[in-house]
């Protein structure tokens, strides 16, 4: 197979696009479901296993143009008028294996938004565990995919400060609830959520450490003092929707 032609299972592929993106001094970070497998174990076990079908990215906006000229040069099809039209998102076609790979730039912004510009390099070859687990916690509708995603990384990562990159670190999660109300509630509502399926269902792991771990990430999301923003926001709380609906494509 041509180094310039996708390779068909996505997580090879992700660390082909991370290698080739080294090799020019870029940075460029995993994201998504192939990022969780990288960084937790559990999630390549059963029932947490599952497909993926494509790859994600983040990267910096000075590095926007040669990320587009190499991913072109690893087979890629840019989707031109996709990414004109979208200020912190490109996308790219793969037609080898008909899919796509999708570039996040600067921000995560979904259902809600933050920036990640401070925080592309602190891990690799993805983006801190705080930024994948939040990832998914931000889902205002999480789906049973997304729970288990949740709870494969809290089975493999202990809540804790510092600057352990396996380990989650509760004051980085805290401080950005603390500012974004609405994020703070549809956080609070997808751990409600993950509690009630850890409870529900047979699972080959330690429960109780999963609880544990929910509680400690909820004792300091409590304990964060919340910004004026924040508590005039809380006044006017569910009776105006607190999220977007992300366009997916």
């Amino acid at each position: 197979m041509s180094q310039t032609e996708p390779l068909s299972d996505p997580i090879e592929e992700g660390a082909r696009v991370i290698d080739a993106a080294d090799d020019r001094d870029l940075t460029v970070r995993l994201i998504g479901g192939t990022a969780i497998n990288r960084h937790a174990e559990t999630a390549r076990e059963e029932p947490f296993e599952r497909g993926y079908r494509d790859v994600d990215f983040v990267i910096t906006r000075e590095e926007e143009s040669e990320v587009v000229e190499m991913m072109e040069e690893l087979g890629y099809e840019s989707n031109e008028r996709f990414n004109t039209m979208r200020r912190f998102r490109l996308e790219f076609f793969d037609p080898v294996n008909e899919r796509k790979a999708d570039y996040i730039i600067d921000r995560f912004d979904f259902c809600h938004a933050w920036s990640l510009r401070d925080r592309i390099d602190v891990d690799y070859p993805t983006v801190p565990i705080e930024d994948l687990l939040l990832s998914k916690l931000q889902i205002v509708e999480v789906s049973d995919r997304d729970v288990r995603d949740i709870v494969a990384m809290l089975a493999d990562h202990p809540i804790e400060r510092g600057d352990d990159t396996e380990r989650i670190d509760p004051e980085y999660v805290a401080d950005l609830l603390g500012s974004d109300w609405g994020l703070w509630r549809t956080v609070t509502y997808s751990l409600d959520r993950v509690e009630e399926y850890v409870e529900n269902e047979e699972l080959p792991i330690d429960e109780g450490r999963i609880d544990d771990r929910i509680g400690d990430l909820r004792t300091a999301i409590e304990a964060e003092p919340k910004s004026l923003r924040w508590k005039l926001r809380s006044i006017v709380g569910e009776h105006k929707q607190w999220y977007k609906r992300p366009e997916l494509g």
